[in-house]
């Protein structure tokens, strides 16, 4: 008998055992069915992921960045031993230095109070001005760099933004009507979500414009009505030609809802004047236009007796503040100017004009995010309100600021002239921002390899360029120009030898360049 039940005990073992066998033998089956079929695919995922593109960081980027990880490795015989990355405004990324006095502030709000502002030999190591800023700082926050504040920003660095402003413009500014945001970016994506209410909607977009206003109109479901600006003038804006291209629009059935300004331009690198920026502010009140004004590059002005000129400035000279003519979204970033700090994603938007329940919905819409980074948002108002100008620290600190910016003053002309110093090039001087958008003459037979290849000319000249010089730029179709118009844009943030070096490559590359495709296969 115990035989008998040893032996069915035994079976019932087996019997389990194939069970669990089965089922997971299931369970493979089903998992690799899932695998075999993702949920997740081109043909499956969002169209307006697919269609939405990004120039600065698009096709020959990908290509430079693979190249560079193998000249890391050793790989490859090439007549350059790094990529000089001249595709996008990352200034620390090409060697400028950060400014001592914030950074020495962040580390300082960073480390916890008993081995920074409270240690006994803090003042060894770090100035008075920025254990004093950082304990102001830390207090505020409560509690400290690692929580989270209220979703328009900590309120004291709003206040900084507000007094920057009113100092700017010497005009009110209330720290209520100011959202501190992960960068810039994410300010113009919070108003375009806002924006944008159908398919319908469309934004003007001056062409050449910068990627990320088609990027999020293409995303957002929305329209980008271009609107082109005068290379043959300086990059300057036509009234007469908005007018055009809004009746256009709406002719086609957009509902047209926002403008965009660039001031200082990119890739324009165009500073607007006085008249220019007053002329799109009547043009945005008279048509009920949302202004989205991007002024990022605000402190980057090298041309002499020029000076940036805000849209707030603009509206209030022009009454539109008085009556709430004018809806006015402004935006700065601490990516430019000359702290650089893009790491950091701080930048602000200020609104102005705006409905408040409008600015409500903003609200509710940036409070999903919880709030911007807590670094980024220390960077805003340490831009805003540098170190108290009694302070040991001021003068070493607008040293260092000057420093940078008669540096990029220098690169600046020494880019364009450069650019525009070889044959078959011509480009505009650079009073602006940090770029230079040169056009080229393209080579016949380059138009016809390029569209044999699928891409654009300056696409095909872009890579050739990257593969013969180490020398990283954008196509200047990332950016829109004029039908038959090519080029390219770059940065002149790269380092004074490096750049002298780069024009010349790129003047002996062109020459190569033309040989090369002098004459089509017809």
């Amino acid at each position: 008998m115990k035989v008998i039940n040893l032996f069915l005990s035994f079976t019932a073992v087996l019997s389990a055992v194939s069970t669990v066998t089965a089922v997971i033998n299931v369970d493979r089956s089903v998992s690799s069915a899932v695998r075999k079929n993702k949920r997740l695919t081109e043909e499956t995922i969002s169209p307006k992921v697919l269609e939405m593109e990004y120039a600065v960081r698009g096709k020959v980027v990908i290509a430079a960045n693979k190249i560079s990880s193998e000249l890391k490795e050793g790989k490859g015989d090439r007549s350059f031993d790094h990529i000089v990355f001249t595709n996008i405004g990352n200034p620390h990324a090409l060697g400028q230095k950060p400014l001592t006095w914030t950074r020495q502030v962040i580390a300082l709000c960073n480390l916890p109070a008993e081995f920074g502002v409270d240690h006994p030999e803090a003042r060894l190591l770090f100035p008075e001005e920025a254990i004093r800023r950082a304990k102001e700082i830390k207090a505020h926050l409560g509690g400290g760099t690692g929580a989270y504040s209220h979703s328009q920003g900590a309120h004291l660095f709003r206040e900084d933004v507000a007094k920057f402003i009113q100092k700017r413009d010497q005009l009110d500014a209330n720290a209520d009507d100011i959202f501190l945001t992960n960068g810039a970016s994410d300010a113009v994506k919070l108003l375009m979500q806002t924006m944008i209410s159908s398919d319908k909607c469309g934004i003007m977009v001056p062409i050449p414009q910068y990627p990320m206003y088609s990027a999020f109109s293409t995303l957002l479901g929305g329209k980008m009505v271009p609107y082109y600006v005068d290379e043959s003038k300086a990059w300057s804006v036509a009234i007469d030609d908005l007018e055009k291209n809004l009746e256009k629009a709406r002719k086609e059935g957009i509902t047209v809802v926002g403008f965009v300004i660039i001031n200082p331009g990119n890739p324009t690198s165009k500073v607007l004047g006085r008249k220019e920026v007053q002329d799109i502010c009547k043009f945005c009140a008279k048509h009920n236009l949302v202004l989205l004004a991007d002024e990022v590059y605000q402190e980057n002005v090298y041309e002499d007796g020029a000076e940036f000129y805000s849209c707030k400035r603009a509206a209030y000279e022009l009454g539109l503040l008085d009556d709430d003519s004018l809806e006015l979204a402004s935006f700065h970033s601490t990516s430019k100017g000359v702290f650089g700090e893009c790491g950091r994603r701080g930048g602000y938007v200020e609104l102005v004009g705006f409905d408040q329940k409008v600015k409500d919905n903003l609200y509710k819409l940036a409070s999903s995010s919880l709030c911007s980074n807590i670094d980024g948002q220390i960077m805003v108002s340490l831009m805003c309100r540098g170190p108290d100008p009694d302070s040991d620290s001021y003068e070493s600190h607008e040293n260092e600021k000057k420093e940078i910016f008669e540096s990029l003053k220098r690169r600046s002309k020494m880019v364009s002239l450069g650019l525009s110093s070889i044959p078959g090039f011509s480009c505009e001087i650079a009073t602006g921002s940090m770029y230079c958008f040169p056009s080229i003459e393209m080579p016949p037979g380059a138009i016809e390899a390029a569209k044999d290849e699928s891409i654009t000319p300056d696409t095909l000249y872009a890579l050739d360029l990257l593969e013969e010089t180490g020398i990283c730029v954008v196509p200047a179709s990332g950016f829109g120009q004029i039908p038959g118009r090519f080029g390219f844009r770059t940065t002149f943030l790269a380092s004074e030898s490096d750049l002298q070096a780069a024009v010349k490559s790129i003047a002996k590359h062109y020459t190569k360049f033309s040989e090369k495709y002098s004459k089509t296969k017809s």
